[in-house]
This record gives C-alpha cells, structure tokens and sequence, in this order.
C-alpha cells in the first residue's frame, strides 16, 4: 500500500540520515521503525486475560493477585 505522511524536517532528516548508515532506503527505514515501534509496545498486566480460555472471568480475581501488582511494581 502507497500511503504519504508529513513529519518534520528535523525528523525527516534523521530518519533520512539513519536510513544511510543502514544501507536502505527511507521508505524501509520508515517500515522498520513503524513497525518496531508497534510491536513492541508494552503489554498491560490486564491484556490477554480475557482471551487466554485458562483465565476464565471467575478466575480473575486470582490472575490479578498473582501478576498485577508485580507488573505495576516493576518486579514482573
């Protein structure tokens, strides 16, 4: 899919300057950062839950017990 987007000139030339040091081209560059970006969003301690079968809405409760508090904490 062609698609056009406006950044920056700054931003622009950064990605342009990377996109060199890389050996690629912008338009790869622009892929490769997009799509890192989006990938490896953090994940919320509740998401999953609900479509993971074993974490049953009865079970919540316990699942939140048991990870929540040390995802929040940092400790997870």
């Amino acid at each position: 899919m062609r698609t056009t987007i406006s950044l920056p000139d700054d931003l622009a030339e950064l990605a342009g300057v990377e996109a060199r040091r890389r050996g690629i081209s912008f338009s790869a560059m622009v892929r490769e950062l997009l799509e890192n970006a989006l990938r490896e969003r953090p994940k919320l301690p509740w998401q999953g839950i609900v479509n993971e079968p074993e974490h049953a809405a009865s079970a919540l409760d316990e699942v939140l017990a048991e990870s929540w508090a040390e995802d929040i904490a940092g400790n997870g």
